[in-house]
């Protein structure tokens, strides 16, 4: 006798999924909340305020995110995240110069978290070793993408992936020295003016 799958799913069964799923929500909006509000007003902003602007309860902040260095590692890592899947996009597409697009999105968003990122640098978290996998796609797409442009000319021939990377990291720290990182304009004027190093020249 042949069995069939059961219609239904034991209603146990069906809240421990609904709970597994509201903590995955509470988990994003709270990161969502703490990312917006570091960015804005610094890294005092207390766990009880990252909270009440999530709508969630302390407990719930403090069971996913034990400490302040916790939040800043999983913001970290869930912004690297986002730039993975737009990485994923752009190499979807035809665009020879998509390189460019990410390394600026890149920059941008080294610029709204740069409080978060020096604090964790200050803590000497690599984040190299604290998410390899993620950090590993997103090195590969960059290369990828920059293997793409070469063979349409669009940017220089002797330009490495590494290079590319040392640029982005350059332009944090140039980001940061004009101050210019609670400016989206301005830094993404420095993020034009760095990254048009790596086109062609004129001949």
């Amino acid at each position: 006798m042949t069995s069939q799958p059961p219609q239904h799913l034991p209603a146990e069964h069906s809240t421990a999924r609904q709970l597994r799923a509201d903590a995955r929500r509470n988990r994003e909006c709270v990161l969502q909340t703490a990312q917006r509000l570091f960015a804005h007003h610094g890294l005092g902003v207390s766990l009880d305020e990252i909270a009440r602007r999530a709508g969630v309860g302390p407990g719930t902040v403090h069971r996913h995110f034990p400490t302040k260095e916790a939040l800043y590692l999983a913001v970290s890592i869930d912004q690297l995240e986002h730039l993975v899947a737009e990485a994923a996009a752009l190499a979807a597409t035809d665009d020879p110069a998509a390189v460019f697009t990410l390394l600026a999105r890149m920059i941008a968003n080294g610029a709204a978290n740069s409080a978060v990122k020096s604090a964790l640098s200050a803590a000497e978290f690599d984040m190299r070793t604290a998410a390899p996998g993620v950090a590993e796609d997103l090195s590969r797409y960059v290369a990828d993408l920059l293997d793409r442009a070469r063979a349409a000319r669009v940017v220089r021939d002797d330009v490495t992936a590494d290079e590319a990377m040392a640029l982005v990291a350059g332009a944090f720290a140039a980001i940061h020295h004009a101050d210019a990182q609670a400016s989206a304009g301005r830094s993404a004027h420095l993020a034009e003016i760095i990254l048009d190093g790596l086109r062609p020249r004129a001949r």
